[in-house]
C-alpha cells in the first residue's frame, strides 16, 4: 500500500507555470517565511548569522544568495527578538541622506554615518508615529557619534530629539505629547537593538576613483559604528569582485575578519534546489509521503528533482542526472539554477509534457543565455569598459581552444580590432599581453579549463574558484590546457 501510494506521490503532476515552484528569484522579496523553508544554511555562515556578532559582511558573485542570507537574518532575528527594530535598505535609499561626491575617505565616512543614523532616526520616527522633515531626520551629526560610544542608541537618539525639543509632527491620533511618546518609548526600549541590514551598497558600481572611495568607506563607517555604538548591529553585502577592486584601501583590511565568501557544493546546490521543490510540495501539495522527505538523504533529492525532469538527460555523449546540466548551465550559482528550472519546466508545460527533458532545456537556452550574458556585462563591466565587444569577438566561433588557440582568438579578433589604444584598463591595469585579457575571461566565467582524467571518460571543467592561479604567469605557456566557452553563453552568441 505505501509502496503503491509513493509511486502515486512520484508522479504528482505539477502545474509548471506556478511561480512558487521554484520560488522567487530576487531573495529580499521572497516573503520571509517561504525563504526560511527552503533556506540552506551551513557552517561557515555561523558568524555571520550570529546574533552576537554586532558587524558582518557577505562576499558573492551576483545570484549566489547574499540577498537570501541578510533576508534570512533579518527573519530571524525578527522572530527571537520581538523587542528590537529590524531596518531593511539598500545603498540607493542611504544615497538619498547625503553626499558623496568626495573622494576622501574620512569625509565620506562621515557622510556615510550620518546617513546610517538619519535613516534609523526616519524608523523610529515611524515606530513611535512620527513624521519629520529631511532637515530634522538629519539629527545626529558625525561628530556627535562619538560621544554615544558605550550608550544604546536607541536611548541616545530619542534623547537628543526630546532635549533639542525639536518640532515634531504627531501622526498617532490618540497621542497629544510628543515628548511623553519619547519617554514612553525609551523606557519601552531602553535595551533594545536596532538591526540594520544593507543590501546592493554596490548596484551602481564603475570603478571610478568617486566610487571606490564611496563604497570602501562606506564598510569602514559601518565597522566603526558598529563597534561604538550599543545595540547597533550591522549586516551588509558586496560583490566578489567590488571588493576586490575596492580592496587598495588599507583600512578594509580590518574588515576582513568579519567577511565571509558564498560557494556551494554540488551537494549543497542540489540540497538548494531540491527544497524549494519540497518546500512548495509541502505548501500546496501536502501529502503523507513527501512530508516525511529530507533534502539530506540523495535518494530524496533524486526523487523531488524528477518530479520537475525526467530521471535521466543525455548530455556530454551519456545519460546523466538532470541536476548535472542544471549545475553546469547554472554555472553554480543558484539563482541562474532556478531560473534554468523554471524556464525549461514552462517549455515542457507548453509542450503539454508532465516532465522536462533535455529538447526543453535546449530549447530555452537562448533566452537563458541573454539573461546570462547581459548579467555578467553588469556584474563585470565596471573591471574592463569593452566587455561586451570582447565577448561578441567569440560570437558564431567554435566552443573550444587550446591556450594558443584562445590567445591568438583574443589578439586578432579583439585586440587587432579595437587597437591597443581602444582597450582601455584591464582591473584597473593597462593592456600588456593578449594573456590578461584571457585570465579576465577566465575569472568572469566566460571559459572553463577542460579536464579529461582518463580516455574515454567524461570531461570535467574547472572554474576560476577552483584554481583562480591560471592564466597568471606571462613566464608560462599553459599548453597542456584546453578551454572551453561556458555552455550557457554558446546559445544565444551562435557558438557550436
Amino acid at each position: 500500500m505505501v509502496e503503491s501510494q509513493e509511486k502515486s506521490d512520484l508522479s504528482l503532476d505539477l502545474d509548471f507555470y506556478d511561480e512558487n515552484l521554484f520560488g522567487n528569484e530576487a531573495g529580499e522579496d521572497e516573503d520571509p517565511e517561504v525563504l526560511s523553508s527552503y533556506f540552506i544554511t551551513k557552517e561557515k555562515f555561523n558568524k555571520f548569522l550570529s546574533l552576537n556578532r554586532s558587524f558582518g559582511i557577505v562576499r558573492a558573485r551576483k545570484g549566489m544568495g547574499k540577498s537570501s542570507l541578510l533576508s534570512k537574518l533579518a527573519f530571524d532575528v525578527s522572530k527571537k527578538d520581538q523587542n528590537a527594530i529590524v531596518i531593511s535598505v539598500t545603498g540607493a535609499d542611504l544615497l538619498s541622506f547625503g553626499n558623496f561626491e568626495s573622494r576622501d575617505h574620512l569625509k565620506l565616512q562621515n557622510e556615510w554615518k550620518k546617513s546610517l543614523s538619519a535613516r534609523i532616526n526616519y524608523e523610529l520616527g515611524s515606530k513611535i508615529g512620527f513624521a519629520w522633515t529631511d532637515d530634522q531626520m538629519a539629527l545626529v551629526e558625525a561628530s556627535e557619534l562619538v560621544g554615544y560610544k558605550g550608550k544604546n542608541i536607541i536611548s541616545s537618539l530619542l534623547g537628543r530629539i526630546k532635549s533639542k525639543n525639536i518640532p515634531i509632527e504627531i501622526l498617532t491620533p490618540s497621542a497629544k505629547d510628543p515628548s511623553m511618546l519619547l519617554e514612553r518609548y525609551m523606557i519601552e526600549k531602553k535595551d533594545a537593538d536596532i538591526w540594520l541590514f544593507i543590501d546592493d551598497i554596490d548596484s551602481t558600481f564603475s570603478a571610478d576613483e568617486i566610487q571606490k572611495a564611496r563604497v570602501s568607506s562606506f564598510f569602514s563607517a559601518c565597522r566603526a559604528l558598529a563597534r561604538d555604538i550599543k545595540g547597533l548591529n550591522i549586516r551588509a553585502s558586496v560583490r566578489t569582485d567590488v571588493w576586490t577592486t575596492i580592496r587598495y584601501n588599507e583600512d578594509l583590511d580590518k574588515c576582513e575578519q568579519y567577511a565571509i565568501d558564498i560557494n556551494w557544493s554540488r551537494t549543497e546546490l542540489e540540497k538548494i534546489i531540491s527544497n524549494k521543490i519540497l518546500s512548495y510540495l509541502n505548501r500546496y501539495h501536502s501529502n503523507n509521503i513527501t512530508k516525511y522527505w529530507s533534502v539530506e538523504r540523495a535518494v530524496d533529492r533524486e526523487r523531488l528533482i524528477s518530479l520537475v525532469f525526467m530521471k535521466r538527460l543525455r548530455w556530454s555523449g551519456g545519460k546523466v542526472s538532470p541536476f548535472t546540466p542544471i549545475r553546469i548551465l547554472g554555472a553554480k550559482r543558484p539563482r541562474w539554477m532556478s531560473q534554468l528550472c523554471r524556464l525549461s519546466a514552462e517549455a515542457a508545460s507548453d509542450r503539454e509534457m508532465k516532465r522536462a527533458g533535455i529538447q526543453d532545456v535546449n530549447h530555452i537556452l537562448s533566452d537563458f543565455g541573454r539573461l546570462r550574458v547581459n548579467d555578467i556585462y553588469k556584474e563585470h563591466s565596471h573591471q574592463f569598459g569593452e566587455l561586451q565587444k570582447l565577448v561578441e569577438t567569440f560570437s558564431k566561433g567554435q566552443k573550444r581552444y587550446t591556450t594558443e588557440q584562445l590567445l591568438h582568438k583574443i589578439k586578432s579578433g579583439f585586440v587587432e580590432r579595437v587597437g591597443v589604444d581602444g582597450i582601455g584598463k584591464i582591473d584597473s591595469e593597462n593592456y600588456i599581453r593578449p594573456l590578461q585579457i584571457a585570465q579576465l575571461l577566465y575569472r568572469i566565467g566566460f571559459v572553463l579549463l577542460r579536464e579529461t582524467p582518463n580516455p574515454g571518460s567524461p570531461p570535467s571543467f574547472v572554474d576560476f574558484d577552483e584554481r583562480p592561479e591560471l592564466l597568471t604567469d606571462p613566464s608560462l605557456d599553459y599548453k597542456d590546457c584546453i578551454w572551453e566557452v561556458h555552455p550557457s553563453y554558446r546559445g544565444i552568441l551562435g557558438i557550436n
